[in-house]
């Protein structure tokens, strides 16, 4: 009798199982079967999770466009600083996306931008430094060399009137001579006898005519004291106090001179003072790379005020030194008028008091025809006073009459046409300055590399000082109206930062806006340079 195979049973639970897990597995098969079919089908849904995915990538990648838009604008990069609206913020994204760039290689961008501006604006400051410290030393000399000369001028006029004046002392002494001779050489006692009361004459005839002889010697004698007082009074006195008052006015000259070269000297090491912080920040911020919690254009511009108030000082000396040359010149047609008429006069006293000479009108007519005024224009002019180099430098280098060099010195900045490197945007508007009610005043606003807003009274220039200037990092906005805002700053402390509110009009809406885009954007997202 054959066996019959023994039927193995499965257990209860296991059954159970098997059953559940089959239409599972029935269920994931005919899912996937679908999808195949759906793929071939429509092609466009295979990539559905993948660009939920990508999104959420592009959403990301968008935050990091802004940022990279702002730092951009900060540093003045163009194409992406410009880059503005829906479209060209994808743009800026499909071009990040090319070239992989991230947000710290982009800060990099914006932080070698600005150091780039930096060397670039220094560059230009020190060339123009080098061209300015020529132009001022050259035109400092000329000053010197004028007033050198013109004090030589005034040296030998001040011998010549010592000499006249010691003529005429002289002179003084040898009439005063001449009367004691006189009045001592009579001839009264010529053959004559005395016996000690009584004197006869042996020669009556004779004696009366001695007499006449006599007489006439005495009012020689008294006409020669009148001369000689008259030379004290009329000639010496005035001649000395001619040469006191001269020299009083060319001593005021010579102080004034002195005391403005010397603050001329002092400016020019206030400059130099600058200049040396302004390249020793320079130096700090691209050498060294020390954190600097200063604005290099802040620097610069302190640095440009002090050399163009040096220069507008120069321009004022040249011309104290042209009126003080005009007054000397004048001085010395005066001297040179007495000097000429004492001499006239001397001549005419000599021969009331002598009689005529051979050649006493001759001598006078001379005198007489002397252009005094012609003479002393000659000696300070401009040829004379200035020698062949100095005359060829102002009128064929600088091309400028002497006058105009003088009292109108120019150092011309080449790159003052040029846009600033250290400036990112300039404005213009109103600020209130009133301390009861509104009071608005024109002002000039500069945004600087180093993300600082400056303000400046009336219109700025590459001269011009800042009136105030505060850090960008932490400023509030609060939009009035289209036209008006308020910017409150935050300014660091030792201790405790304090805040400073500014209220500023615009003429136009897109002013204003354009500004505020700046404050938004520059003004949160500060990057070291």
């Amino acid at each position: 009798m054959s066996e019959q195979p023994q039927k193995i049973e499965k257990p209860e639970q296991e059954e159970k199982q098997e059953s559940q897990e089959q239409p599972e597995q029935q269920e994931q098969q005919a899912h996937r079967e679908k999808v195949e079919y759906q793929q071939k089908e429509n092609p466009k849904e295979q990539f559905q999770i993948e660009s939920d995915e990508e999104n959420n990538q592009v959403k990301e990648i968008e935050g990091q466009a802004k940022d990279v838009v702002a730092m951009a604008a900060m540093a003045g990069i163009g194409g992406i600083a410009e880059i503005s609206g829906v479209q060209k913020v994808k743009n800026a994204i499909n071009q990040m996306k090319q070239a992989e760039i991230t947000k710290q290689e982009t800060k990099k961008l914006v932080s070698q931008a600005g150091l780039e501006r930096k060397t670039e604006a220094f560059e230009q400051s020190r060339n123009w430094e080098f061209f300015r410290l020529g132009q001022m030393n050259q035109h400092k000399q000329i000053i010197d060399s004028i007033w050198g000369r013109i004090q030589r001028n005034i040296q030998t006029s001040d011998d010549s009137m010592k000499l006249l004046i010691q003529v005429f002392k002289q002179r003084i002494e040898q009439e005063e001579v001449q009367v004691k001779y006189l009045t001592s050489s009579s001839f009264n006692k010529l053959f004559k006898d005395s016996d000690g009361k009584i004197v006869n004459s042996n020669y009556p005839e004779f004696s009366k005519a001695i007499r006449v002889v006599d007489q006439m010697q005495e009012r020689q004698a008294e006409g020669i004291k009148l001369l000689s007082l008259w030379i004290q009074t009329q000639i010496r006195e005035r001649l000395e106090q001619e040469m006191i008052n001269f020299e009083k006015q060319n001593k005021d000259l010579n102080s004034q001179y002195n005391k403005q070269r010397k603050t001329a000297l002092e400016m020019e090491k206030d400059v130099n003072k600058y200049f040396g912080k302004y390249e020793k920040l320079y130096l700090n911020m691209t050498q060294k790379h020390k954190k600097q919690n200063k604005d290099f254009l802040y620097a610069e511009l302190k640095y440009k005020q002090a050399a163009y108030k040096q220069l507008a000082y120069l321009r004022e000396f040249g011309k104290w030194l042209l009126n003080a040359w005009g007054d000397i010149t004048q001085l010395e047609i005066q001297r040179l008028d007495l000097v000429t008429q004492t001499i006239i006069d001397l001549q005419i006293q000599l021969t009331t008091c002598y009689g005529k000479s051979v050649n006493s009108d001759n001598s006078i007519q001379a005198l007489k025809s002397i252009q005094t005024k012609i003479e002393v224009q000659g000696l300070y002019s401009q040829v004379q006073v200035l020698s062949k180099q100095e005359l060829d430098y102002i009128q064929n280098e600088q091309q400028q009459e002497v006058q105009h060099y003088l009292s109108d010195l120019q150092v011309v900045d080449k790159f003052a046409e040029l846009a600033h490197p250290l400036i990112l945007k300039a404005f213009s508007a109103q600020r209130d300055v009133g301390a009861i009610g509104v009071t608005w005043q024109d002002i000039g606003i500069y945004i600087s590399v180093d993300h600082y807003f400056l303000i400046f009274e009336g219109k700025a220039t590459r001269y011009s000082k800042p009136d105030t200037k505060f850090p960008l990092e932490g400023l509030k906005i609060m939009r009035k109206n289209d036209v008006q805002i308020d910017v409150v700053f935050v300014i660091p402390g030792l201790v405790i930062d304090s805040k400073k509110k500014l209220s500023l009009q615009f003429k136009r809406q897109d002013d204003l806006e354009e500004l505020q885009y700046y404050l938004e954007t520059i003004g949160q997202n500060k990057f070291e340079c």
